[in-house]
């Protein structure tokens, strides 16, 4: 598919009448004004910042966006969307939930065919993408509400925009972004969602024909506060669901049967909203442990580290000045091989009165931070290296809009302003988390992102831009709201361990390869060959026997097959790799050296 690029100068003409009408506390109040570009793109304007008029000057658009976009849907988008392959060219399409809308489009701004599709409900979250009928083929799944009597249903459709038998499910108000995974381990992904009823909630596992999982659903002891996360806490390589109610912290094992220390009430008198759990392995015990924000009516936020077993872990949790809504995220951010925590907080406010806050796994307040004060942060924090100079930089939303335009802000590592990533946005970039991708294979990063025109039209505009940088795949720890298009919320799931299939042809035996290069610091690749289509698993595993990571866990078609594995999360040492498909089981051994 042929895509091109262009300059979005003055968004779509000139000279634009920019209404600022955006719900006064979010946003600096300015009357309506006509924004004139100069010659090189440029626009100036006057923010007040509660005390005084200051002259503000900003690129339109600082990297050039694909042709054909913005895309412009009636409606708002929350989390963000995806990017997933749905067609037979080798170019990834761009997938949102908008409104009662999921649109679908291609690199070039066309509809991919079928698409877009109508909902009854108005969508909830981010678009996911994975097998949920062990066809070998990935589905859509969204969930919606209208929150009016509690009404809503989760949608499923095939790539060509088809329902899947079964969907959509009606069964009320869904609650942020579903999330998928494969609890019983037989190829075909459930689904995880939650339901409002209000003054309680609900937490439901759907099997890919609509059907309850056995021993599901689960009831909260107060309406859902987030989407769940979904991942193994206890070491037995079998996932758990951690889930959060207004009030309290649930972890429930695949059956529907708590794990032991849950639920947990956080004692400082704060309550959760928005504030995804993250799982991931904080403290090196090859345990994840459960990370979540929150706030309290007092004001204040707090981030918490759980063990599995509902204890909080030494140093924590940590204080923030306003409300916690956005998931942490966790990188090497300062290059100390330590692992750190970043979260932003956020309060309605005419001025920037917020912070991004950022620790190392003991607690320690991280160089140059908590950056701010800035506008308020209500998404993840994106971690990733967007300039290719080896560091992690802090990609955010903001949810303010100033003569009608929004934006994208970007800190380096050790929290000063990247003013070269301007990445301005008709309306308010508010709740949209931006997805990062090589959407067309040239080895650069393309970047997706939106705009809401909140208290005006209403409308979201969704962007591509080519930002001509390098792709660094290693290196993007959260490409996507909650690491990866299942969105299961585990950190080092990234999606990033791509697989690709290296031929079509059918192998005469199952065969694993000896990863290259071995040793490795810290990225390596391992290829198998399949001689039939089945359910396969790719696992790492320690010297001890304990699971490391799931590299593949799917139904593949037969073929010769590649994956990409990251080690930097560990350290150095002997690691074995083991490949179980159709009941053939091969065990390989490599060295992490660093």
């Amino acid at each position: 598919m042929k895509t091109t690029i262009h300059i979005f100068a003055g968004f779509i003409a000139m000279l634009i009448l920019f209404p600022i009408d955006m719900l006064s506390q979010f946003s600096n109040p300015v009357s309506k004004i006509n924004l004139i570009p100069d010659v090189m793109n440029k626009v100036h304007y006057l923010e007040n910042d509660g005390n005084s008029l200051t002259g503000k000057t900003f690129d339109a658009d600082s990297f050039p966006v694909y042709n054909g976009f913005p895309k412009i849907v009636t409606g708002q988008s929350f989390e963000g969307g995806i990017t997933c392959q749905m067609d037979a060219d080798s170019e990834l399409e761009i997938v949102y939930g908008i409104g009662a809308t999921i649109q679908a489009w291609n690199l070039d701004g066309s509809n991919v065919t079928g698409w877009p599709v109508s909902l009854s409900y108005n969508a909830q979250g981010a678009p996911s993408y994975g097998d949920i009928d062990g066809d070998g083929q990935a589905e859509i799944v969204l969930g919606t509400s209208n929150f009016v009597g509690n009404a809503g249903a989760i949608y499923a459709f095939e790539k060509n925009g088809t329902p899947v038998t079964g969907f959509p499910i009606v069964n009320g108000a869904t609650g942020r972004t579903i999330v998928l995974a494969d609890l019983d381990n037989n190829g075909a992904l459930e689904i995880i969602s939650n339901k409002r009823i209000y003054p309680i909630g609900e937490v439901w596992v759907y099997r890919g024909n609509g059907t309850a999982y056995p021993g599901w659903p689960k009831t909260l002891d107060h309406v859902p506060a987030s989407s769940s996360a979904v991942g193994d806490i206890t070491g037995d390589g079998i996932p758990e669901i951690v889930s959060e109610s207004y009030l309290s912290l649930y972890a429930w094992d695949r059956n529907g049967n708590p794990v032991t220390g849950f639920p947990f009430t956080m004692p400082n008198g704060d309550v959760n909203s928005y504030s995804s759990p993250v799982l991931a392995d904080v403290d090196g015990d090859n345990i994840r442990e459960i990370l979540f924000g929150s706030h309290a009516s007092s004001g204040g936020g707090f981030v918490y580290i759980l063990k599995n077993n509902g204890t909080i872990l030494n140093g924590w949790p940590k204080q923030t000045n306003w409300w916690v809504y956005g998931p942490p995220v966790l990188g090497y951010i300062n290059g100390d091989n330590v692992i750190d925590i970043v979260v932003g907080d956020q309060v309605g406010s005419g001025i920037p009165t917020d912070y991004v806050y950022g620790w190392d796994k003991d607690g320690n307040v991280l160089n140059g931070f908590p950056i701010g004060p800035i506008n308020a942060v209500n998404n993840q924090i994106t971690l990733a290296d967007l300039d290719n100079d080896n560091q992690l930089e802090l990609l955010i939303d903001d949810n303010t809009q100033t003569a009608g335009m929004g934006k994208y802000l970007v800190y380096n590592h050790e929290g000063t302003p990247n003013n070269d990533w301007t990445l301005s946005t008709t309306g308010t970039s508010f709740f949209n988390m931006p997805t990062l991708a090589d959407i067309n294979g040239d080895g650069r990063l393309d970047l997706v992102g939106a705009g809401f025109t909140a208290g005006g039209s209403n409308q979201t505009y969704v962007y591509v831009w080519n930002t001509n940088q390098p792709y660094n795949a290693a290196r993007t720890v959260n490409p996507v709201w909650q690491f990866n298009v299942r969105h299961n919320g585990v950190y080092g799931d990234n999606n990033l361990v791509g697989i690709n299939e290296t031929s079509v042809e059918i192998p005469d035996g199952y065969l694993l390869n000896q990863n290259y290069p071995n040793p490795f610091n810290p990225v390596t690749k391992i290829s198998y060959q399949l001689p039939e289509a089945g359910s396969v698993s790719l696992q790492i595993y320690n010297v001890l026997g304990k699971l490391v990571t799931t590299l593949v866990n799917e139904r593949q078609n037969s073929g010769t097959f590649e994956v990409q594995f990251d080690g930097k999360e560990l350290s150095s040492g002997v690691y074995f790799y083991r490949l179980n498909a159709n009941g053939i089981s091969i065990l390989k051994m490599m060295t992490l050296l660093k």
